[in-house]
């Protein structure tokens, strides 16, 4: 495997901080509604912590699969036949990490006792940041596109 490249880390650092903002907020909810525990913390940063390594992984696969696609020149052919690869490989990690995500899920619950909601919760957390982060990127896309 090969050193993860600048690109990967940032995105990586972005959608930690992101996520790590969404587990705080949750936990602030937890305290407001009187539910705070240990298993609550426990259970929000282990899957918040699982989510980014998650999206890191997809992030070091992106850039295995790009640096091979410009590794050298090919033919029409070689560059149809390598996406059609590519695109199986990413489906092959994508399901792979699906799983192990959902059974280091169900282990932190059944087996450490975390509260379930805390735990599930923010396995969704990197979507929205991804999702909130697309936006803004695209509002100053747009914002630069109007300047004269």
């Amino acid at each position: 495997m090969r050193k993860p490249d600048g690109a990967v880390l940032k995105q990586t650092a972005r959608v930690a901080a992101g996520v790590a903002a969404l587990v705080a907020l949750m936990l602030v909810v937890y305290a407001i509604i009187g539910r705070l525990s240990l298993p609550v913390v426990a259970g929000g940063v282990y899957s918040g912590l699982l989510g980014v390594l998650n999206f890191f992984v997809m992030g070091l696969m992106v850039q295995s699969i790009t640096e091979r696609m410009a590794e050298k020149e090919r033919t029409e052919q070689e560059i149809a036949d390598m996406s059609l690869q590519m695109q199986n490989r990413m489906k092959a990690s994508y399901n792979l990490r699906m799983v192990a995500l959902f059974a280091l899920l169900v282990l932190g619950i059944a087996v450490f006792k975390f509260d379930a909601l805390a735990t599930i919760l923010p396995s969704v957390f990197p979507s929205i940041v991804i999702r909130i982060l697309q936006i803004a990127e695209a509002r100053k896309a747009s914002k630069g596109s109007e300047e004269p």
